[in-house]
């Protein structure tokens, strides 16, 4: 995600030139998201010589909840050789059709209010469209369920709503993603956007949705 400048500003802080780089490009979300590694090593090295090394081994995600994220990378760039997690392991990712769109966000207090009931001292996180973070809270706070947001502090509440935008980088207990086809079509490279929001529960995964799903998510094969 970093801009031209941000690698150069790296560049010149690297007295010897020598750089350990980390990370994951279906994860690369931000207004200069790389779709390759080429363009960073072209930034970062004046030397010919640059050692790949990729990580194939999954440590925090369970294989269901894996299999189904890989789902979105099968036939693009980004999915030729997807992780396969430690954890054989794991429930079910579990996906919730809601009929009548305007009880989606009854659909997510439901869904909640069940998974509160069950996660003991764990953190859960709602990940919506950007545009759906105050009808959710609204819904929340309307049926009495404690919840924060992450402009006021990020995970410090049992329930956080989170925006994808700002998902990234986080880990929790327990997902509940909204409107996966709205993440797709409507964020900034919405196919990885979508990615990192199945990525980030390490225990359950919850799919909720009133729209189609992603053709991607419908397929297992």
């Amino acid at each position: 995600d970093l801009s031209p400048m941000e690698l150069r500003m790296l560049k010149r802080r690297s007295l010897n030139g020598s750089m350990t780089l980390v990370g994951d490009i279906a994860q690369a979300t931000g207004a200069w998201a790389h779709n390759n590694w080429d363009a960073i090593i072209e930034a970062l090295s004046n030397e010919s010589s640059t050692r790949f090394s990729e990580l194939t081994v999954g440590y925090r995600l369970p294989q269901p909840t894996m299999d189904v994220a890989n789902r979105l990378l099968q036939g693009t760039q980004f999915g030729f050789n997807p992780p396969i997690a430690v954890r054989e392991v794991g429930e079910e990712p579990r996906f919730v059709h809601v009929d009548v769109p305007a009880r989606l966000p009854a659909m997510v207090v439901a869904i909640v209010r069940s998974e509160l009931e069950k996660l003991g001292s764990g953190r859960l996180a709602v990940i919506v469209p950007d545009a759906r973070v105050n009808v959710i809270s609204d819904s929340l706070k309307s049926s009495g369920v404690d919840h924060g947001l992450t402009d006021a502090g990020a995970l410090e509440d049992k329930v956080t709503v989170v925006p994808v935008s700002l998902v990234k980088g986080l880990e929790i207990d327990v997902a509940v993603v909204v409107e996966p086809i709205e993440i797709l079509n409507g964020e900034k490279n919405g196919l990885r956007a979508l990615y990192v929001a199945l990525t980030r529960a390490t225990q359950r995964l919850i799919i909720v949705h009133a729209e189609p799903l992603p053709e991607a998510l419908l397929n297992p094969n």
